[in-house]
Protein backbone atom coordinates (compact mmCIF):
# COMPACT_ATOMS: atom_id res chain seq x y z
CA UNK A 1 0.00 0.00 0.00
CA UNK A 2 1.69 3.21 -1.16
CA UNK A 3 1.67 6.27 1.10
CA UNK A 4 0.60 9.62 -0.35
CA UNK A 5 2.47 11.43 2.40
CA UNK A 6 5.77 10.03 3.73
CA UNK A 7 4.88 11.30 7.24
CA UNK A 8 1.72 9.17 7.34
CA UNK A 9 1.68 6.12 9.57
CA UNK A 10 2.58 2.86 7.80
CA UNK A 11 -0.35 0.45 7.84
CA UNK A 12 0.50 -3.25 7.80
CA UNK A 13 -2.07 -5.29 5.91
CA UNK A 14 -2.64 -8.95 6.86
CA UNK A 15 -2.77 -10.37 3.33
CA UNK A 16 0.47 -11.25 1.55
CA UNK A 17 -0.62 -10.42 -2.01
CA UNK A 18 -3.47 -9.22 -4.21
CA UNK A 19 -4.25 -12.81 -5.18
CA UNK A 20 -4.62 -13.86 -1.53
CA UNK A 21 -7.10 -11.03 -0.95
CA UNK A 22 -9.01 -11.91 -4.11
CA UNK A 23 -9.10 -15.62 -3.23
CA UNK A 24 -10.82 -14.80 0.08
CA UNK A 25 -13.31 -12.59 -1.76
CA UNK A 26 -14.00 -15.47 -4.18
CA UNK A 27 -14.64 -17.86 -1.25
CA UNK A 28 -17.38 -15.54 0.05
CA UNK A 29 -18.95 -14.05 -3.07
CA UNK A 30 -18.12 -16.55 -5.83
CA UNK A 31 -20.71 -18.68 -7.57
CA UNK A 32 -22.33 -21.63 -5.77
CA UNK A 33 -19.65 -24.05 -7.00
CA UNK A 34 -16.70 -21.99 -5.72
CA UNK A 35 -18.25 -20.42 -2.61
CA UNK A 36 -16.82 -21.74 0.65
CA UNK A 37 -17.78 -19.77 3.77
CA UNK A 38 -15.92 -22.03 6.17
CA UNK A 39 -12.68 -21.76 4.21
CA UNK A 40 -13.11 -17.96 4.04
CA UNK A 41 -13.53 -17.81 7.81
CA UNK A 42 -10.36 -19.88 8.34
CA UNK A 43 -8.41 -17.41 6.20
CA UNK A 44 -9.86 -14.43 8.11
CA UNK A 45 -8.91 -15.99 11.43
CA UNK A 46 -5.37 -16.52 10.12
CA UNK A 47 -5.23 -12.87 9.06
CA UNK A 48 -6.41 -11.97 12.57
CA UNK A 49 -3.28 -13.56 14.06
CA UNK A 50 -1.09 -11.30 11.92
CA UNK A 51 -1.99 -8.08 13.69
CA UNK A 52 -3.75 -6.54 16.65
CA UNK A 53 -7.13 -6.48 14.89
CA UNK A 54 -8.88 -6.66 11.52
CA UNK A 55 -10.03 -3.54 9.73
CA UNK A 56 -13.73 -2.70 10.02
CA UNK A 57 -14.76 -4.27 6.67
CA UNK A 58 -12.97 -7.55 7.42
CA UNK A 59 -14.22 -7.68 11.02
CA UNK A 60 -17.85 -7.18 9.93
CA UNK A 61 -17.37 -9.95 7.38
CA UNK A 62 -15.94 -12.23 10.08
CA UNK A 63 -18.83 -11.77 12.53
CA UNK A 64 -21.33 -12.58 9.75
CA UNK A 65 -19.45 -15.69 8.62
CA UNK A 66 -19.16 -16.92 12.23
CA UNK A 67 -22.96 -17.22 12.31
CA UNK A 68 -24.01 -18.28 8.81
CA UNK A 69 -21.73 -21.34 8.82
CA UNK A 70 -23.92 -22.64 11.67
CA UNK A 71 -27.16 -22.20 9.71
CA UNK A 72 -28.29 -24.87 7.24
CA UNK A 73 -30.16 -22.11 5.35
CA UNK A 74 -26.79 -20.73 4.16
CA UNK A 75 -24.37 -23.62 4.49
CA UNK A 76 -24.22 -27.41 4.64
CA UNK A 77 -23.54 -27.96 8.33
CA UNK A 78 -22.45 -31.15 10.07
CA UNK A 79 -24.43 -30.41 13.23
CA UNK A 80 -27.58 -28.29 13.13
CA UNK A 81 -27.98 -25.43 15.61
CA UNK A 82 -31.42 -25.08 17.22
CA UNK A 83 -33.57 -22.10 16.25
CA UNK A 84 -33.39 -20.20 19.55
CA UNK A 85 -29.59 -20.33 19.56
CA UNK A 86 -29.47 -19.15 15.93
CA UNK A 87 -31.77 -16.21 16.78
CA UNK A 88 -29.45 -15.13 19.60
CA UNK A 89 -26.34 -15.50 17.44
CA UNK A 90 -27.89 -13.59 14.53
CA UNK A 91 -29.15 -10.85 16.85
CA UNK A 92 -25.68 -10.26 18.27
CA UNK A 93 -24.11 -10.24 14.79
CA UNK A 94 -26.67 -7.76 13.40
CA UNK A 95 -26.26 -5.42 16.35
CA UNK A 96 -22.45 -5.47 16.00
CA UNK A 97 -22.69 -4.94 12.23
CA UNK A 98 -24.99 -1.91 12.52
CA UNK A 99 -22.95 -0.36 15.36
CA UNK A 100 -19.65 -0.77 13.53
CA UNK A 101 -20.90 0.54 10.18
CA UNK A 102 -22.85 3.46 11.64
CA UNK A 103 -19.79 4.52 13.64
CA UNK A 104 -17.86 5.15 10.41
CA UNK A 105 -19.32 8.69 10.30
CA UNK A 106 -18.61 9.34 13.98
CA UNK A 107 -20.96 10.06 16.87
CA UNK A 108 -22.56 13.24 18.19
CA UNK A 109 -25.86 14.90 19.12
CA UNK A 110 -26.50 15.93 15.50
CA UNK A 111 -25.76 12.45 14.16
CA UNK A 112 -28.54 10.04 15.05
CA UNK A 113 -28.15 6.44 14.05
CA UNK A 114 -30.92 6.82 11.45
CA UNK A 115 -29.12 9.82 9.91
CA UNK A 116 -25.79 7.99 9.79
CA UNK A 117 -27.44 4.87 8.38
CA UNK A 118 -29.12 6.81 5.57
CA UNK A 119 -25.75 8.33 4.60
CA UNK A 120 -24.31 4.80 4.38
CA UNK A 121 -27.27 3.35 2.42
CA UNK A 122 -28.42 1.23 5.36
CA UNK A 123 -32.26 0.89 5.41
CA UNK A 124 -34.27 2.16 8.37
CA UNK A 125 -35.77 -1.33 8.97
CA UNK A 126 -32.28 -2.58 9.80
CA UNK A 127 -31.87 0.17 12.42
CA UNK A 128 -35.33 -0.69 13.81
CA UNK A 129 -34.21 -4.30 14.10
CA UNK A 130 -31.02 -3.25 15.89
CA UNK A 131 -33.09 -1.22 18.42
CA UNK A 132 -35.49 -4.14 18.94
CA UNK A 133 -32.54 -6.47 19.65
CA UNK A 134 -31.00 -3.95 22.03
CA UNK A 135 -34.10 -2.80 23.95
CA UNK A 136 -37.05 -5.18 23.51
CA UNK A 137 -37.67 -8.33 25.49
CA UNK A 138 -38.51 -10.37 22.37
CA UNK A 139 -35.93 -10.86 19.65
CA UNK A 140 -36.80 -10.68 15.90
CA UNK A 141 -37.91 -13.81 14.05
CA UNK A 142 -35.36 -16.12 12.46
CA UNK A 143 -36.75 -15.35 8.99
CA UNK A 144 -36.28 -11.59 9.41
CA UNK A 145 -32.79 -12.07 10.89
CA UNK A 146 -31.75 -14.21 7.92
CA UNK A 147 -33.00 -11.47 5.56
CA UNK A 148 -30.96 -8.91 7.53
CA UNK A 149 -27.89 -11.13 7.34
CA UNK A 150 -28.25 -11.51 3.57
CA UNK A 151 -28.55 -7.74 3.24
CA UNK A 152 -25.47 -7.18 5.44
CA UNK A 153 -23.39 -9.54 3.31
CA UNK A 154 -24.55 -7.84 0.08
CA UNK A 155 -23.84 -4.41 1.61
CA UNK A 156 -20.29 -5.47 2.49
CA UNK A 157 -19.77 -6.83 -1.01
CA UNK A 158 -20.88 -3.54 -2.58
CA UNK A 159 -19.31 -1.06 -0.17
CA UNK A 160 -16.13 -2.89 0.85
CA UNK A 161 -15.13 -5.93 -1.21
CA UNK A 162 -16.07 -4.48 -4.62
CA UNK A 163 -15.13 -0.91 -3.80
CA UNK A 164 -11.72 -1.07 -2.15
CA UNK A 165 -9.36 1.37 -3.86
CA UNK A 166 -6.49 -1.13 -3.76
CA UNK A 167 -8.47 -3.98 -5.31
CA UNK A 168 -10.98 -2.65 -7.84
CA UNK A 169 -12.93 -5.56 -9.27
CA UNK A 170 -13.08 -5.27 -13.06
CA UNK A 171 -15.75 -7.41 -14.75
CA UNK A 172 -14.13 -10.02 -16.96
CA UNK A 173 -15.02 -9.93 -20.64
CA UNK A 174 -15.77 -13.39 -21.99
CA UNK A 175 -15.24 -13.89 -25.72
CA UNK A 176 -18.33 -16.02 -26.41
CA UNK A 177 -17.92 -16.55 -30.20
CA UNK A 178 -14.26 -17.60 -29.78
CA UNK A 179 -15.18 -19.97 -26.93
CA UNK A 180 -17.90 -21.58 -29.08
CA UNK A 181 -15.47 -22.02 -31.97
CA UNK A 182 -12.89 -23.53 -29.61
CA UNK A 183 -15.46 -26.01 -28.25
CA UNK A 184 -16.46 -27.04 -31.77
CA UNK A 185 -12.79 -27.60 -32.60
CA UNK A 186 -12.35 -29.72 -29.47
CA UNK A 187 -15.43 -31.77 -30.40
CA UNK A 188 -13.98 -32.29 -33.89
CA UNK A 189 -10.65 -33.31 -32.36
CA UNK A 190 -12.32 -35.83 -30.01
CA UNK A 191 -14.46 -37.44 -32.74
CA UNK A 192 -11.49 -37.68 -35.11
CA UNK A 193 -9.66 -39.63 -32.37
CA UNK A 194 -12.62 -41.74 -31.23
CA UNK A 195 -13.06 -45.45 -31.91
CA UNK A 196 -16.80 -45.25 -32.80
CA UNK A 197 -18.33 -46.67 -35.98
CA UNK A 198 -17.06 -45.08 -39.20
CA UNK A 199 -20.51 -43.92 -40.39
CA UNK A 200 -21.43 -42.25 -37.07
CA UNK A 201 -17.99 -40.68 -36.79
CA UNK A 202 -18.06 -39.27 -40.34
CA UNK A 203 -21.56 -37.86 -39.83
CA UNK A 204 -20.48 -36.00 -36.67
CA UNK A 205 -17.32 -34.68 -38.32
CA UNK A 206 -19.28 -33.38 -41.32
CA UNK A 207 -21.73 -31.53 -39.04
CA UNK A 208 -18.81 -29.90 -37.22
CA UNK A 209 -17.06 -29.03 -40.51
CA UNK A 210 -20.21 -27.17 -41.52
CA UNK A 211 -20.40 -25.31 -38.18
CA UNK A 212 -16.73 -24.36 -38.44
CA UNK A 213 -17.09 -23.40 -42.09
CA UNK A 214 -14.12 -25.65 -42.93
CA UNK A 215 -15.31 -28.10 -45.58
CA UNK A 216 -12.00 -29.98 -45.82
CA UNK A 217 -11.02 -29.83 -42.12
CA UNK A 218 -8.71 -32.65 -40.97
CA UNK A 219 -7.35 -33.49 -37.54
CA UNK A 220 -4.06 -31.77 -38.38
CA UNK A 221 -5.82 -28.58 -39.52
CA UNK A 222 -8.03 -28.70 -36.42
CA UNK A 223 -4.97 -28.75 -34.11
CA UNK A 224 -3.39 -25.89 -36.10
CA UNK A 225 -6.57 -23.81 -35.71
CA UNK A 226 -6.64 -24.54 -31.95
CA UNK A 227 -3.01 -23.39 -31.70
CA UNK A 228 -3.87 -20.16 -33.54
CA UNK A 229 -6.69 -19.45 -31.08
CA UNK A 230 -4.45 -20.16 -28.07
CA UNK A 231 -1.82 -17.72 -29.34
CA UNK A 232 -4.14 -14.76 -28.69
CA UNK A 233 -3.66 -13.58 -25.08
CA UNK A 234 -7.01 -11.74 -25.10
CA UNK A 235 -8.93 -15.00 -24.79
CA UNK A 236 -6.38 -17.75 -24.09
CA UNK A 237 -7.35 -17.86 -20.38
CA UNK A 238 -11.01 -18.44 -21.32
CA UNK A 239 -9.99 -21.32 -23.58
CA UNK A 240 -7.77 -22.89 -20.91
CA UNK A 241 -10.70 -22.72 -18.51
CA UNK A 242 -13.02 -24.47 -21.00
CA UNK A 243 -10.45 -27.18 -21.69
CA UNK A 244 -9.75 -27.93 -18.01
CA UNK A 245 -13.32 -27.70 -16.68
CA UNK A 246 -15.44 -29.19 -19.46
CA UNK A 247 -13.22 -31.70 -21.30
CA UNK A 248 -10.37 -33.08 -19.19
CA UNK A 249 -12.70 -34.09 -16.29
CA UNK A 250 -14.52 -36.44 -18.71
CA UNK A 251 -11.49 -38.76 -18.69
CA UNK A 252 -11.59 -42.14 -16.90
CA UNK A 253 -9.39 -43.67 -14.25
CA UNK A 254 -7.35 -46.65 -15.41
CA UNK A 255 -8.90 -50.01 -14.44
CA UNK A 256 -5.53 -51.74 -14.23
CA UNK A 257 -3.33 -49.06 -12.66
CA UNK A 258 -5.55 -47.44 -10.06
CA UNK A 259 -4.74 -43.80 -9.35
CA UNK A 260 -3.75 -43.13 -12.98
CA UNK A 261 -5.59 -41.78 -16.04
CA UNK A 262 -6.55 -44.45 -18.58
CA UNK A 263 -4.18 -44.99 -21.52
CA UNK A 264 -7.01 -44.30 -23.96
CA UNK A 265 -7.64 -40.82 -22.55
CA UNK A 266 -3.92 -40.02 -22.46
CA UNK A 267 -3.63 -41.10 -26.10
CA UNK A 268 -6.55 -38.83 -27.05
CA UNK A 269 -5.22 -35.70 -25.37
CA UNK A 270 -1.43 -36.00 -25.74
CA UNK A 271 -1.32 -33.91 -28.96
CA UNK A 272 -3.32 -31.09 -27.34
CA UNK A 273 -1.15 -31.16 -24.22
CA UNK A 274 1.81 -30.72 -26.55
CA UNK A 275 0.00 -27.79 -28.20
CA UNK A 276 -0.67 -26.10 -24.84
CA UNK A 277 2.97 -26.71 -23.89
CA UNK A 278 4.35 -25.14 -27.08
CA UNK A 279 1.95 -22.18 -26.63
CA UNK A 280 3.38 -21.53 -23.15
CA UNK A 281 0.03 -22.31 -21.49
CA UNK A 282 0.79 -25.58 -19.68
CA UNK A 283 1.33 -23.70 -16.41
CA UNK A 284 -2.11 -22.12 -16.81
CA UNK A 285 -3.65 -25.54 -17.47
CA UNK A 286 -2.10 -26.96 -14.30
CA UNK A 287 -3.08 -23.90 -12.26
CA UNK A 288 -6.70 -24.54 -13.20
CA UNK A 289 -6.51 -28.28 -12.58
CA UNK A 290 -4.95 -28.04 -9.08
CA UNK A 291 -7.87 -25.92 -7.85
CA UNK A 292 -10.64 -28.26 -9.06
CA UNK A 293 -12.32 -30.35 -6.38
CA UNK A 294 -12.19 -33.36 -8.70
CA UNK A 295 -10.31 -36.65 -8.52
CA UNK A 296 -9.89 -36.84 -12.31
CA UNK A 297 -8.45 -33.30 -12.44
CA UNK A 298 -6.02 -34.25 -9.65
CA UNK A 299 -4.99 -37.36 -11.59
CA UNK A 300 -4.25 -35.24 -14.68
CA UNK A 301 -1.95 -33.07 -12.51
CA UNK A 302 -0.27 -36.26 -11.27
CA UNK A 303 0.29 -37.48 -14.85
CA UNK A 304 1.80 -34.19 -15.99
CA UNK A 305 4.01 -33.93 -12.88
CA UNK A 306 5.36 -37.44 -13.52
CA UNK A 307 6.18 -36.51 -17.13
CA UNK A 308 7.88 -33.29 -15.94
CA UNK A 309 9.87 -35.19 -13.32
CA UNK A 310 11.02 -37.91 -15.71
CA UNK A 311 11.91 -35.39 -18.45
CA UNK A 312 13.96 -33.34 -15.95
CA UNK A 313 15.78 -36.50 -14.84
CA UNK A 314 16.14 -37.60 -18.51
CA UNK A 315 14.32 -40.86 -17.81
CA UNK A 316 13.18 -42.50 -21.06
CA UNK A 317 9.38 -42.41 -21.29
CA UNK A 318 9.00 -44.76 -24.23
CA UNK A 319 9.76 -47.78 -22.06
CA UNK A 320 6.79 -46.99 -19.85
CA UNK A 321 3.79 -45.89 -21.90
CA UNK A 322 1.72 -45.45 -18.73
CA UNK A 323 3.77 -42.35 -17.91
CA UNK A 324 3.70 -40.91 -21.41
CA UNK A 325 0.71 -38.57 -21.74
CA UNK A 326 2.66 -35.85 -23.55
CA UNK A 327 5.17 -37.49 -25.87
CA UNK A 328 7.21 -34.30 -25.71
CA UNK A 329 9.96 -32.82 -23.59
CA UNK A 330 11.08 -30.62 -21.97
CA UNK A 331 7.91 -29.24 -20.41
CA UNK A 332 7.51 -25.48 -20.35
CA UNK A 333 6.02 -24.79 -16.91
CA UNK A 334 6.48 -22.78 -13.71
CA UNK A 335 6.37 -25.47 -11.00
CA UNK A 336 6.68 -22.94 -8.16
CA UNK A 337 3.65 -20.95 -9.32
CA UNK A 338 1.62 -24.14 -9.69
CA UNK A 339 2.58 -25.21 -6.15
CA UNK A 340 1.59 -21.83 -4.70
CA UNK A 341 -1.76 -22.03 -6.50
CA UNK A 342 -2.36 -25.54 -5.13
CA UNK A 343 -1.52 -24.49 -1.57
CA UNK A 344 -3.78 -21.45 -1.81
CA UNK A 345 -6.92 -23.59 -1.50
CA UNK A 346 -6.03 -27.25 -0.84
CA UNK A 347 -8.87 -29.76 -1.06
CA UNK A 348 -9.53 -33.47 -0.54
CA UNK A 349 -7.70 -34.45 -3.76
CA UNK A 350 -4.62 -32.22 -3.40
CA UNK A 351 -2.52 -34.97 -1.82
CA UNK A 352 -3.01 -37.15 -4.92
CA UNK A 353 -0.50 -35.02 -6.83
CA UNK A 354 1.25 -33.02 -4.09
CA UNK A 355 4.25 -35.36 -3.62
CA UNK A 356 5.05 -35.30 -7.34
CA UNK A 357 4.47 -31.53 -7.57
CA UNK A 358 6.95 -30.99 -4.73
CA UNK A 359 9.51 -33.15 -6.52
CA UNK A 360 9.54 -31.02 -9.69
CA UNK A 361 10.37 -27.75 -7.92
CA UNK A 362 13.47 -26.06 -9.35
CA UNK A 363 14.74 -25.36 -5.83
CA UNK A 364 14.62 -28.76 -4.10
CA UNK A 365 12.96 -28.81 -0.69
CA UNK A 366 14.61 -30.21 2.39
CA UNK A 367 13.17 -33.53 3.55
CA UNK A 368 11.63 -31.91 6.64
CA UNK A 369 9.99 -29.16 4.55
CA UNK A 370 8.66 -31.75 2.12
CA UNK A 371 7.01 -33.83 4.85
CA UNK A 372 5.73 -30.77 6.76
CA UNK A 373 3.91 -29.41 3.68
CA UNK A 374 2.25 -32.78 3.05
CA UNK A 375 1.28 -33.04 6.74
CA UNK A 376 -0.13 -29.47 6.82
CA UNK A 377 -2.24 -30.08 3.72
CA UNK A 378 -3.52 -33.34 5.23
CA UNK A 379 -4.51 -31.49 8.40
CA UNK A 380 -6.10 -28.61 6.47
CA UNK A 381 -8.19 -30.89 4.25
CA UNK A 382 -9.23 -33.16 7.11
CA UNK A 383 -7.35 -36.16 5.72
CA UNK A 384 -5.30 -36.37 8.93
CA UNK A 385 -7.09 -36.24 12.27
CA UNK A 386 -5.56 -34.84 15.46
CA UNK A 387 -6.17 -36.74 18.66
CA UNK A 388 -4.97 -36.14 22.20
CA UNK A 389 -2.79 -39.25 21.91
CA UNK A 390 -0.48 -37.80 19.25
CA UNK A 391 -0.22 -34.26 20.65
CA UNK A 392 2.86 -33.35 22.67
CA UNK A 393 1.30 -31.23 25.42
CA UNK A 394 4.72 -29.99 26.54
CA UNK A 395 5.38 -28.46 23.13
CA UNK A 396 2.26 -26.34 22.50
CA UNK A 397 2.91 -22.63 21.88
CA UNK A 398 0.38 -19.82 21.61
CA UNK A 399 0.44 -16.35 20.04
CA UNK A 400 1.10 -14.96 23.56
CA UNK A 401 4.23 -17.11 23.75
CA UNK A 402 5.39 -15.61 20.48
CA UNK A 403 4.73 -11.97 21.39
CA UNK A 404 6.47 -12.30 24.78
CA UNK A 405 9.44 -14.26 23.38
CA UNK A 406 12.88 -12.65 23.61
CA UNK A 407 15.86 -13.25 21.44
CA UNK A 408 17.48 -15.52 24.06
CA UNK A 409 14.41 -17.73 24.44
CA UNK A 410 14.69 -20.87 22.33
CA UNK A 411 11.75 -22.89 23.66
CA UNK A 412 9.63 -22.35 20.53
CA UNK A 413 10.34 -22.98 16.86
CA UNK A 414 8.71 -19.63 15.99
CA UNK A 415 10.58 -16.34 15.88
CA UNK A 416 9.32 -12.78 16.08
CA UNK A 417 9.19 -10.57 13.01
CA UNK A 418 9.99 -6.87 13.21
CA UNK A 419 9.49 -3.85 10.95
CA UNK A 420 7.41 -4.33 7.79
CA UNK A 421 5.63 -7.66 7.57
CA UNK A 422 6.31 -9.87 4.57
CA UNK A 423 3.99 -12.76 5.32
CA UNK A 424 5.56 -14.99 2.67
CA UNK A 425 8.76 -15.07 4.75
CA UNK A 426 7.23 -15.59 8.19
CA UNK A 427 6.93 -19.15 9.46
CA UNK A 428 3.32 -18.78 10.58
CA UNK A 429 2.64 -18.83 6.88
CA UNK A 430 0.31 -17.49 4.25
CA UNK A 431 -3.08 -18.72 3.09
CA UNK A 432 -1.54 -19.10 -0.37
Amino acid sequence: MALQNPSEEIVVIPWSSDSEWQSLRQDIFGNKDTRNYKQALRKLLLWKTRGKSLCRGLYCTEIILQVIIKDVHFYEVDETTNESDLIRLYSMAIMKFVNLTADILGKGPQKSMYYRASRLHLPSWLIDMRHKISHDQDLPTLKSLRAAMEFALEWLQTHYWNNDENFLVIPKKVHIPVVHEFKDLLEFYIYSKSQTSAAFKQNKLNILREKLNMSECSNKECVKKIKDLLSNKDWSSDLVNVFTTQYLPQAHECNVSKGRISKTDKAIWNVLFKTFNSSGLLTNVLQCLVTHHSRISALWVLELCIVAYKSSKKIELKNNQNDNCMNCKPLNLDANLILRTALQSPHLYTNIFLKWLLQIQLSPLKVKQYHNIIKLVSLYTGEMKISSKNVDHNNIFTVDDLTSKDETDHQSQWSRAFSLMNWRQIQIGTTL
